[in-house]
């Protein structure tokens, strides 16, 4: 386990902002120390009235000056859980970048690093029944480990801005938000958040999202808050029908005897995801607990070609769109409520730990490569 807190220089002093506070407390000095002794003196003749304004002007410069410089820019939290041994080498850059960003952003940075070891594709029941267990422990740890800080965060200031960042296998991330759901936290508020969308009391910790832009690192992406499972409007439907299409009938061959029902979720670059999912979904494959079962039906969500627009608006509105049509098609189909849902995910970090957050105490994901009941694994 490797965590640390990191105390960042802030960047009051370091742009253009501080140069305008400088100014202020130079005008407010200049106008206090001016005035202080005419107004001793104007207090009996004419101008006391002005005088006295003026002086009280400065003060009241002086105090929110102070305020200001004590205000708290809040935590970064980032989380990086590295899969070994059968991914790719994991690149450390991402947690690097992100600490460095919530060092500019946030009084202060605290940082959970811990590898999840996964089972290579040919080893046995037993391998990869310790890997369960193993990946289970260390969730639950790192579960413990945030929430004690969001808990120190609580009880200090409930009002402290908080950035979770999290760099994880999209299983892995979707169970943390699972296990984030049920942590209670007056106010947490996020970089970025538009204050005309935040509501008083609102539980908002902000999820940030590694950006592909060339001129950004990270921007705010999904908001942890009760706003997600609100409806989409006319409006909305008509806005989220451009990021993603739905599938209430996919072609594949479904099994009438399964146990499980798939929902594939597509929101990212992977052109084969869609067919890989149903594929796995007709021939069966194990989840995040091991359980292998066929699907009885399907329910796809495809985002096509393209990712999600880097907006906190575009990113919510793919999640509530996941999350509604999800609800409205159970409620169409109530002969599947007693079959497993079961997630299959191509989409950003963060939008599998909004869906965690969400879906988590029902659905289970799949991990990909999805390994079928007869086969090694697929891979996309």
């Amino acid at each position: 386990m490797r965590m640390a807190v990191l105390r960042g220089p802030g960047n009051l002093w370091g742009k253009t902002s501080g140069w305008i506070v400088a100014a202020l407390a130079g005008v407010a000095a200049a106008v206090a120390a001016g005035t202080l002794p005419d107004v001793i003196k104007g207090w009996l003749g004419q101008q006391q009235w002005l005088l006295t304004i003026l002086c009280l002007g400065a003060a009241g410069v002086f105090a929110g000056i102070n305020l200001w410089q004590q205000r708290s820019k809040g935590v970064g939290i980032v989380i990086t859980l590295p899969r070994a041994p059968w991914r790719d080498p994991w690149n450390s850059q991402w947690t690097r970048a992100a600490i460095d960003h919530a060092r500019r952003h946030r009084d202060s940075c605290f940082t959970v690093e811990r590898d999840i070891s996964g089972p290579l594709p040919e080893a046995d029941a037993e391998a990869r029944s310790a890997a369960r267990r193993d990946r289970a422990d260390t969730l639950e740890l790192v579960r413990s480990l945030v929430t004690a800080r969001l808990m120190e965060l609580s009880e200090s200031d409930p009002a402290t801005p908080v950035s979770i960042y999290i760099n994880a296998a999209l299983p892995d991330a979707f169970e943390l938000g699972t296990k984030l759901k049920f942590h209670v936290h007056r106010e947490l508020r996020g970089l970025g958040v538009d204050p005309d969308r935040q509501r008083p009391g609102e539980i908002t910790p902000v999820v940030p999202q590694r950006s592909e832009s060339v001129d950004a690192d990270f921007f705010p992406a999904v908001r942890l808050s009760s706003r997600l499972k609100e409806p989409l409007t006319k409006d909305e439907a008509a806005q989220a029908a451009r990021l993603a299409t739905v599938i209430e009938e996919p072609a594949f061959k479904a099994d009438p005897d399964g146990q499980a029902v798939a929902l594939i979720v597509h929101l990212s670059d992977n052109p084969q995801m869609v067919a890989e999912a149903l594929l796995a979904a007709q021939q069966g494959c194990a989840d995040t607990d091991g359980r292998k079962e066929k699907c009885r039906a399907a329910l796809v969500i495809d985002g096509g070609p393209a990712n999600i627009p880097e907006t906190v608006r575009d990113f919510e509105l793919a999640v509530r769109l996941v999350y509604a049509t999800w609800r409205t098609w159970n409620t169409a189909h109530p002969e599947y409520a007693s079959l497993q849902p079961r997630l299959f995910l191509a989409a950003p970090t963060s939008v599998a730990l909004a869906l965690g957050w969400l879906l988590g105490h029902k659905v289970r994901a799949v991990p990909n490569p999805y390994r079928k009941e007869s086969e090694p694994c697929t891979s996309s």
